[in-house]
C-alpha cells in the first residue's frame, strides 16, 4: 500500500500532469519504510509529499511539469537531495533514492559515546559521502518512462581532498599554526584508502623545529565477513620537553582491526594497537581489544567490550585521523605505559525515535595522566616525571593508578534527521584531590573516590545552513582530576566545549567547498586546581586545559 499526501490544487488542475515514483533504499539496498519524500520548487516551496511504504516505494501521481528538487528524510539517515529533476507532461519518471545512515549499519545504536558521528570524523565522512552517493541518470525511452540508476550504483570510484589551516593555543601537542592535507580514495567495491599529513609550526618564540604527523589507512570491505582496517601513524614533536630528553617526543602507531558479521544478529570486532614511544628511552606496547555485539531483536543491541588501551577500543576508533597525544614519564624520563583494563556490558534499546542505553563497567588504570597549565624548567620536569608543551603552556604529569567500577545511562533524541540531543549520567571512580597538592607527591594528595557526572550535548548538522555543530557541557564535582567513565570519555567532554564548521557562501569571491572551523575545549576554564611545582611556582591541574583553535578548510 502506498501512502500519498499533500499535493497542491494547482497540480490537480493540470490537464496533462506528470507523475514521479521510485524506491527509497539504504546503501546496502534495503528498502526503507516511512521516509518522507518531498518535491520542491527552485524557491524551496513544497509541491508534493509522499511517505514510502513497507517496500520503500513512494508515488506522487499528479504534479505540474517542470524542474524540481527531490528530497528524502528519515530518522537516523542523512537527508538526501536530488537537484534539477525534469518532469514532463504525461510522463511517469522513476527516481530511486539511496540514503546514507547517520551511523554505520553495524553501529546504529550509540552504545559507545566514542562512536558518535563527529564532524571531525574525516574517514567516515569520506566513506559515507562517496561510497553511498548514488548516480542519477534520466532518459526518455519510447514508452514515456524516465528511469534512474541511483539504486543500482551504490558505489563509485571517487577521490577527494581537503586542506585545513588552523591556529590557536590548542591543547597538549596541538598548538601553533597547523597545515593539514587529507587525501582519500573510495573504490567501486567500497574499499577505501586515506592519507593525512599535518605540519605544525610553533612560531619564532620557540626554537624547536616543526611538529609532523603522518597517518595512512586502508579499509577493505567484504560482502559477508565485514571489513579489515589497517592504519599507521607517526608523530614527531620536537617542541616537547621532559626532564632527560632533548630530542622531543616521537610516537609510532600500527593498528589493525577485523570485523566479522553473522547475518544481522552478531558482530565480532577484534584488533590490536602496537605503540612505540620515545623520549629519553623507548617504550613498546601492544594493546588488544575485543567487542561482541548481539541483536536479539530489531530494536535491541547487547554489547560486551574488553579493551586494554583507551585509544583503540573498536574498529570505529580508527575513523579519527587526528589521534590524541598523551605522554608522561617516570623520574628518569622513560615513557610510562598507558595500558590498563576495561570491561563493559551495555544494552541499548530503540524507543520510537529515541535510543536509551545503559551499561556497567570495570576499570583498571596502571597510572593516570593528568593535564595541567603552566611552564616548568627541565629540572622540575625531571623531579615530577612530567612532559611539557611550551607552545601551549600545558603539561601532563603521572598520577597513581586505581581500579573502579561504574554505571552509565544515556538518552539520544533526534531533533531533526541530522541533529540529535544527548543526555548522559555516569557513576564511577575518579581521582580526587584532598586539598593542597604538591607535584612531587601527587599520590599523597589524591585518592580514588566514587563520583557522578552529567552531560548534555547537541550534535549534528543544521539544515539549510551548511553548519556542522557540536556543543557539550559536562559537569563533575569539584576537585576531581580524572573523568568519570574514562574509557568512554573523549577530550572534548570537559565542561563547556563546542565545535562549529560553517560553509562559507561568498558567491564568486571564494571557491566552492570553503569552510570556517572553530573549536573550543573547556571554554570557561573550569576544574582548575592549584599545585605547587618543585621550583616554587604555582601551576594548575585540570582534566583538560582550555584550548581554542580556528581556521579554514578547503575541500576539493
Amino acid at each position: 500500500m502506498l501512502f500519498v499526501a499533500g499535493w497542491t490544487g494547482q497540480s490537480l488542475a493540470m490537464p496533462t500532469p506528470a507523475m514521479i515514483s521510485g524506491t527509497v533504499r539504504d546503501v546496502r539496498g534495503t528498502p526503507q519504510m516511512g521516509a518522507l519524500v518531498e518535491l520542491l520548487r527552485s524557491d524551496a516551496t513544497t509541491v508534493a509529499t509522499a511517505i514510502s511504504d513497507d517496500h520503500g516505494r513512494y508515488l506522487m501521481p499528479m504534479v505540474a511539469p517542470g524542474r524540481y528538487q527531490l528530497r528524502a528524510t528519515a530518522a537516523f539517515f542523512v537527508p538526501f537531495s536530488r537537484n534539477n529533476i525534469r518532469l514532463r507532461a504525461g510522463v511517469q519518471s522513476v527516481v530511486n533514492l539511496t540514503m546514507s545512515a547517520v551511523f554505520e549499519a553495524d553501529n546504529w545504536l550509540p552504545a559507545q559515546r566514542r562512536r558518535a558521528d563527529e564532524p571531525v570524523d574525516d574517514w567516515k565522512w569520506t566513506l559515507r559521502s562517496t561510497a553511498s552517493r548514488p548516480l542519477l541518470r534520466l532518459v526518455d525511452p519510447e514508452d514515456g518512462t524516465s528511469v534512474s540508476t541511483s539504486a543500482e550504483q551504490s558505489h563509485r570510484v571517487s577521490s577527494q581532498g581537503k586542506i585545513v589551516l588552523t591556529n590557536g593555543d590548542g591543547g597538549f601537542g596541538d598548538g601553533g599554526m597547523h597545515q593539514a592535507l587529507v587525501l582519500d580514495r573510495t573504490m567501486a567495491d567500497g574499499d577505501g584508502a586515506v592519507f593525512r599529513a599535518d605540519l605544525g609550526n610553533a612560531g619564532g618564540e620557540y626554537p624547536a623545529g616543526p611538529s609532523v604527523a603522518v597517518i595512512t589507512g586502508y579499509e577493505r570491505r567484504t560482502p559477508f565477513s565485514g571489513s579489515t582496517r589497517m592504519v599507521s601513524s607517526f608523530q614527531s614533536h620536537p617542541e616537547m620537553m621532559s626532564g632527560g630528553s632533548t630530542n622531543g617526543l616521537q610516537v609510532l602507531h600500527l593498528a589493525s582491526t577485523q570485523q566479522f558479521t553473522l547475518g544481522d544478529t552478531f558482530l565480532i570486532d577484534v584488533g590490536t594497537l602496537l605503540e612505540a614511544e620515545r623520549l629519553e628511552a623507548t617504550r613498546l606496547e601492544a594493546e588488544p581489544f575485543l567487542r561482541l555485539t548481539l541483536r536479539p531483536g530489531s530494536n535491541v543491541v547487547v554489547e560486551y567490550r574488553l579493551a586494554t588501551g583507551r585509544e583503540l577500543q573498536s574498529s570505529d576508533d580508527l575513523d579519527q585521523l587526528e589521534p590524541t597525544l598523551t605522554a608522561v614519564t617516570d623520574a628518569r624520563g622513560r615513557p610510562l605505559s598507558d595500558s590498563g583494563l576495561h570491561q563493559e556490558l551495555s544494552v541499548s534499546r530503540k524507543l520510537g525515535s529515541r535510543v536509551v542505553s545503559a551499561s556497567a563497567y570495570l576499570d583498571r588504570f596502571d597510572y593516570s595522566a593528568i593535564g595541567g597549565s603552566g611552564l616548568m624548567g627541565r629540572g622540575a620536569l625531571q623531579a615530577v616525571g612530567a612532559v611539557a608543551d611550551p607552545t601551549t603552556g600545558t603539561f601532563e604529569a603521572a598520577a597513581p593508578g586505581y581500579a573502579g567500577r561504574g554505571l552509565s545511562v544515556s538518552l539520544m533524541q533526534p531533533l531533526t534527521p541530522a541533529l540529535s540531543a544527548w543526555v548522559e549520567y555516569d557513576l564511577g571512580t575518579v581521582l580526587r584531590s584532598k586539598g593542597n597538592l604538591v607535584m612531587t607527591d601527587l599520590a599523597a594528595g589524591t585518592s580514588p573516590q566514587t563520583a557522578s557526572a552529567m552531560s548534555a550535548a547537541l550534535r549534528g548538522k543544521i539544515a539549510r545552513t551548511g553548519s556542522d555543530l557540536r556543543v557539550e557541557y559536562r559537569w563533575q564535582p569539584l576537585r576531581t582530576l580524572t573523568q568519570v567513565n574514562a574509557y568512554n570519555a573523549t577530550p572534548e567532554e570537559a565542561y563547556l566545549s563546542f565545535y562549529l564548521r560553517q560553509r562559507l557562501w561568498c558567491g564568486r569571491l571564494l571557491p566552492q567547498g570553503v569552510d570556517a572551523v572553530v573549536e573550543a575545549t573547556n571554554l570557561l576554564e573550569q576544574g582548575y586546581q592549584p599545585v605547587l611545582a618543585p621550583d616554587g611556582q604555582t601551576l594548575f591541574l585540570a582534566q583538560i586545559p582550555r584550548g581554542i583553535q580556528g581556521g579554514l578548510s578547503f575541500n576539493f
